[in-house]
């Protein structure tokens, strides 16, 4: 497979489960591999032997039973950095076979509030080790937002290792509202192997982890209330490698997704994704509970099972009121033009008497007399000519402070570097993303990768966005918003960083600046 033109951003997404990699503006990644290596359980002792020392991916499940596996990212981070690097280059060297690196600008996918020293080791090792010439790192829940053309949403992502609820204004997370969860689908096959084990099913195989997952992905759902499932479904037949075939009973295939609201199930304390989603809007200005909950996006291939949208809502109609949210429809609202007058001089008019400032005489002016005809003082008041619109623009030119376009607050000091009040980089000036851009991206969204838009027809006002492709809903609006020739702008160069490595922790959000 041919290399697109040089300056194409290369789009990785490392995840706990799979890596995805290919470039902007494709509509599908070009490689799928699972995050997985492998090595030699025994040393060789054969002479004239060709081995390989590590195996990467697909090759090292074909080999799994005579390798030791390792899974390099575990629940959002990084646990084996040899593991890491072989995956980075495996990607670059085995797949892509890049020749010439400075070409090709990297897009990396990163987890929201990456340590800043990890993200900058990251950095490192693209820049001084791979020889790239320009990087940016971008939140995964801000693709997944972007991914269905959107900038403001509730994001409910939810993948192998882990889960994050993340509220979004204006394409900036709002960082105190977002809730992690060591819940996602580990735990759900986990769930489903002891509840397969209760019911006598034993799978006893090298690759158990692997028929566990795809026995889930294939089968499990969800129901909207477990305890009356209703009419019971077929079992499902599963063959196994060695020709048998196991049975596995239907409850057993909707009580294994159950764990995702009722984590007691395997003895978690972490809080179910419904109560989650309280938590973070209890987080969030009030005025922004309507928008987020009409905006709902998910993304990450744990919510792909059949019946989530339809649990998810059910449980949120039943805990909103309680706490008070209520989700305002959506009206046309009536707006109200204020006239503002700008402000104007007025002439006042000409008196024809008045007394001396000097001895108190009354003087008549009718005949222009400038003087006081007693003690001559004068008697013309001095007139103040003040030009309203030059002294607005004045004032504008020559004001002693600059604003920060973060949390656009006067900063006395103008050649501050940092803002005190937010940190914002003040140097770094992104360039904003128009709304012809983005409105270009919902077309791109909707047409080639594809988006339902599921609503309540209770008309509670609960309303969700979700790709065609969950699994890919992060790789989509990577490769989105990579194509756009605004976005490319704001790729890190190695000078910049190796000059100022704030740079790297800009808030991307600056860049919906032109977008409401």
């Amino acid at each position: 497979m041919s290399l697109p033109t040089p300056g194409t951003p290369i789009i990785i997404d490392i995840g706990s489960a799979y890596v995805k990699v290919g470039f902007a503006g494709e509509t599908s990644p070009r490689y799928i591999f699972p995050c997985i290596t492998g090595t030699e359980k025994y040393h060789s002792v054969m002479v004239d032997v060709d081995a390989r020392n590590v195996y990467v991916g697909q090759d090292a499940m074909k080999m799994r039973g005579v390798l030791k596996i390792s899974h390099p990212i575990q629940r959002g981070s990084i646990a084996d950095w040899d593991s890491y690097y072989q995956i980075l280059n495996h990607i670059l060297y085995t797949l892509l076979r890049i020749e010439n690196p400075l070409d090709y600008p990297i897009l990396y996918v990163e987890n929201p509030f990456e340590p800043k020293d990890i993200k900058e080791y990251i950095a490192r090792v693209f820049f001084e080790t791979h020889q790239i010439n320009s990087l940016i790192m971008v939140p995964s829940p801000i693709l997944s937002c972007f991914s269905v053309g959107l900038t403001t949403g509730l994001v409910i992502e939810s993948g192998d290792g882990i889960t994050w609820i993340v509220p979004i204004i204006n394409g900036q997370i709002i960082s105190q509202a977002v809730q992690r969860l060591n819940l996602a689908g580990m735990d759900v096959s986990n769930n489903l192997k002891a509840l397969m084990m209760r019911e006598g099913i034993n799978i006893s195989s090298s690759a158990q982890d692997e028929i566990i997952r795809e026995i889930k992905e294939k089968n499990c759902y969800f129901v909207i209330d477990p305890e009356h499932p209703g009419k019971a479904g077929d079992n499902v037949e599963y063959p196994m490698p060695d020709g048998s075939t196991v049975k596995i009973q239907d409850h057993i295939l909707y009580n294994a997704t159950e764990v995702l609201f009722q984590p007691s199930m395997i003895g978690s304390n972490s809080p179910g994704i419904q109560h989650a989603i309280i938590t973070a809007l209890q987080n969030v200005n009030q005025e922004k509970w309507s928008e987020l909950l009409s905006h709902i996006v998910l993304s990450g291939g744990n919510l792909s099972h059949s019946g989530f949208e339809e649990r998810l809502k059910t449980e949120l109609n039943i805990l909103l009121p309680q706490y008070g949210i209520t989700v305002k429809s959506k009206g046309r609202e009536k707006k109200i033009e204020q006239k503002v007058e700008s402000l104007e001089p007025i002439k006042g008019t000409k008196k024809n008497q008045d007394n001396c400032p000097q001895c108190g005489t009354l003087v008549d002016l009718t005949n222009n007399i400038t003087n006081c005809p007693q003690c001559g003082a004068n008697m013309q008041m001095p007139q103040i000519d003040i030009n309203i619109d030059q002294q607005s623009i004045d004032e504008t030119q020559n004001a002693d402070y600059i604003k920060c376009p973060k949390c656009t607050k006067e900063i006395s000091d103008k050649e501050s570097l940092f803002c005190p009040y937010c940190g914002y980089n003040l140097t770094v000036t992104p360039t904003p993303i128009t709304k012809k851009e983005i409105e270009s991206v919902k077309l791109k969204s909707s047409g080639k990768i594809g988006f339902s838009e599921y609503a309540d027809s209770k008309k509670s006002g609960l309303r969700f966005f979700i790709p065609n492709n969950l699994q890919l809903a992060v790789y989509n609006g990577a490769t989105i918003l990579g194509s756009l020739p605004s976005f490319r702008n704001l790729f890190i160069t190695r000078e910049q960083f190796e000059i100022n490595k704030e740079i790297l922790h800009t808030d991307l959000s600056q860049i919906f600046a032109n977008y409401t």
